[in-house]
């Protein structure tokens, strides 16, 4: 599996992964010109946070959220609370899935009031190992339910300090105070499947997540996680022997 995942690995800048994935809407709030690094975060934050089930949904209710209710100023929607009353749109009732607008709010409620006094997402975290800064995030996002460390693998949220926190390929690598080498798995059941038989804990949980994280680390100290981007190319179809294109 090692050798199979370095392979994928090297050809990381060749793919065009972002495309496909709820990171390329992340990357198309990036290149808005203006934006902050506190609106890039609000972005991503929220985009993970509704990051489960179908891909292509996924993007629709991201692009929608970030874009239209968010109006591309996720920094002001947030600081000025203009959350509050009604979504525009079909956000009035639902969000994604089962994240209804009411809950939403108060995402939004919570993440206003750990900002104060604070100018980005990554203050919050400063300092705090993995597992601890998990536990704050998760805390922010638990009307959504996403989980918390020690009692689930954080799957989203795991993705959006990969996303903020490592440098190369698709990532974005804006949180110079944190390291790569610090970043969790990105356990979901897809990354279950594909790694069980190389783990004693086989399930998608917490437990599992750690294993995984530490076999990554026995790897590469360094950057565990391009393997993790390795993982989602191997899903994708990549062919780790081929030129850098997908099978079929």
């Amino acid at each position: 599996m090692k050798k199979v995942l370095d392979r994928l690995a090297a050809k990381i800048g060749e793919s065009d992964f972002r495309s496909g994935d709820p990171a390329g809407i992340v990357g198309e709030f990036d290149a808005i010109p203006g934006r902050t690094q506190l609106d890039l975060e609000i972005a991503a934050l929220f985009v993970a946070m509704i990051s489960w089930g179908n891909r292509k949904a996924i993007r629709s209710a991201a692009r929608r959220l970030v874009f239209e209710e968010m109006e591309s100023r996720p920094a002001r929607y947030v600081r000025e609370g203009l959350f509050e009353g009604k979504g525009r749109g079909t956000f009035a009732k639902c969000v994604y899935r089962t994240l209804d607008f009411r809950h939403f709010q108060a995402v939004c409620r919570n993440l206003r009031a750990a900002l104060r006094g604070k100018t980005t997402i990554e203050s919050l975290v400063a300092g705090l190992d993995a597992p601890a800064a998990l536990g704050v995030l998760c805390r922010i996002l638990e009307p959504a339910n996403v989980g918390a460390p020690g009692r689930s693998p954080c799957k989203r949220i795991s993705m959006f300090m990969r996303w903020m926190t490592r440098r190369g390929a698709p990532d974005f690598g804006i949180w110079k105070s944190r390291s790569e080498s610090d970043l969790l798995a990105v356990m979901d059941v897809h990354v279950n499947r594909q790694t069980r038989a190389m783990r004693e804990c086989r399930t998608p949980s917490w437990k599992g997540c750690l294993e995984l994280t530490s076999i990554f680390r026995s790897w590469d100290p360094v950057d565990p996680l391009k393997y993790d981007v390795a993982l989602m190319l191997l899903a994708d179809g990549w062919d780790a022997a081929g030129p850098g294109e997908r099978r079929g």
